[in-house]
C-alpha cells in the first residue's frame, strides 16, 4: 500500500503541501498498523514511529486518539472509494456494454487488499467500543452512499435497469462477506463458485438493458436528466 505524498500546487504553499503531506502521512500508517497488530493492540505510539514522526507533531495534526480515529476512518473510505472509482473506470474504458464478469473480478481484487481487511477489522472492533463505533456507523453509511452512486456513474447502462439497487446490495454484501471469511475459513473453492455463479446472476438481472441500452447512450442520458432536475 503506498504511502500517499501530494506535490505543491498553485493554490497552496510549500507549507501547507507539506503539512498535509504529514497528516496523510500518518493516516497511511494508522492504516499499516491496524493491519499489522490489529485495532486494539495499536497505539498512538506505534503510530507515530511508523510514520517517521514526532509525538509533537502527531499531537499537532491529532490532538487526542479520537481526533486520529475518526480521520483514519474517513481516510480509509476515500482511498477505498478511490480505488474502486479507479479501478472499475479502466476496466470499463473503451466498453460498448458494461463488462459484468471483469467488474466483479475488480472489485473482488479490491475487497483483497489490506484497506478492506482493516475496515473488517474496524467492524469487528466496533462491536464492544462505543466510541468507535459512533464514528463507523455513520462513516459506513456515508460509504455506502458514495459507494452506490459511483458504480451509476462507472456502470451507466446498468443504472438504468430496474434491478441496479438489489443488484448492488447482492453484490457488496455477497463479495464483502466472502472477503471477511477468508481469515478463519478456507473459502478458496467456495469464492470461487460463488464468483461464477453472481457474474451469471447480475447478467440475468440486468438483462434489461445488457442489449438494449449502450453506455455512451446512458451517459447522456444521465446527463440530461441531471440538467432537467437542477432547472
Amino acid at each position: 500500500m503506498p504511502r500517499t505524498t501530494k506535490r505543491p500546487s498553485a493554490n497552496k504553499t510549500w507549507q501547507q503541501t507539506k503539512s498535509e503531506n504529514t497528516r496523510n502521512g500518518i493516516l497511511d500508517a494508522a492504516i499499516r498498523c491496524f493491519y499489522e497488530f490489529g485495532y486494539n493492540n495499536t497505539t498512538t505510539e506505534k503510530i507515530a514511529a511508523e510514520a517517521g514522526v514526532s509525538r509533537g507533531a502527531m499531537l499537532h495534526h491529532f490532538p487526542s486518539r479520537a481526533d486520529l480515529i475518526r480521520a483514519t476512518v474517513g481516510y480509509l473510505n476515500e482511498r477505498r472509494l478511490e480505488l474502486f472509482r479507479i479501478e472499475e473506470s479502466v476496466v470499463q474504458s473503451g466498453a460498448v456494454h458494461s463488462r459484468i464478469e471483469e467488474g466483479i473480478d475488480a472489485f473482488w481484487a479490491q475487497l483483497n487488499t489490506r484497506y478492506f481487511v482493516v475496515f473488517h477489522e474496524l467492524q469487528v472492533a466496533a462491536r464492544t467500543d462505543a466510541e468507535l463505533a459512533a464514528v463507523l456507523m455513520p462513516a459506513i453509511q456515508a460509504f455506502d452512499r458514495a459507494w452506490f452512486q459511483i458504480s451509476k456513474e462507472v456502470f451507466p447502462d446498468l443504472a438504468h435497469s430496474e434491478a441496479f439497487t438489489r443488484a448492488n446490495a447482492l453484490t457488496l454484501y455477497l463479495l464483502e462477506g466472502l472477503a471477511a471469511n477468508q481469515h478463519t475459513r478456507d473459502t478458496h473453492a467456495v469464492a470461487e463458485t460463488m464468483l461464477r455463479w453472481l457474474k451469471d446472476e447480475l447478467r440475468r438481472q440486468f438483462a434489461d438493458v445488457l442489449t438494449t441500452i449502450d453506455r455512451d447512450s446512458a451517459q447522456r442520458l444521465a446527463g440530461s436528466r441531471r440538467r432537467r432536475h437542477k432547472t
